[in-house]
């Protein structure tokens, strides 16, 4: 029997914990153009809610309180990302920590990816055939 390989793109990047250790394989793909949309829109959501948690942090009168509003925030984009994802990416990405910057680790760890595909994207349309 023949076969066809339809090759998509995907991505698998090796997590490693703060020890070096292996956590898991993340895929993502960063050729399919809605996977694209779902990271740029998750990016900004990043970047509002980041301002809201600053905002909201400055009417907190306890350390447990900004503690409280760090956890809802951390997990609302845990819950984002896996999402985006899929279910459990997140755990593999981020394990048990749980920091804003993480976030934008993430971020600045996969957008090259996502730019390198559009720029691929894009040099597809616009050559003119021909040569002209």
């Amino acid at each position: 029997m023949e076969s066809l390989q339809v090759r998509t793109g995907q991505i698998s990047l090796r997590i490693l914990d703060d020890a070096g250790e292996e956590r898991g394989i993340f895929r993502f793909n960063p050729e399919d153009v809605e996977s694209a949309k779902r990271v740029v829109e998750l990016q900004s959501e990043l970047e509002i809610k980041q301002s809201e948690f600053e905002q909201k942090a400055k009417f907190c009168s306890t350390p447990e309180e900004k503690v409280e509003l760090l956890s809802e925030t951390v997990a609302y984009f845990k819950n984002l990302v896996d999402q985006c994802f899929g279910e459990g990416s997140s755990k593999i990405v981020f394990g048990d920590a749980n920091t804003l910057s993480m976030f934008y680790d993430f971020f600045e760890g996969i957008i090259p990816y996502y730019q390198k595909a559009s720029e691929k994207r894009m040099s597809k349309y616009s050559t003119i055939p021909g040569g002209k």
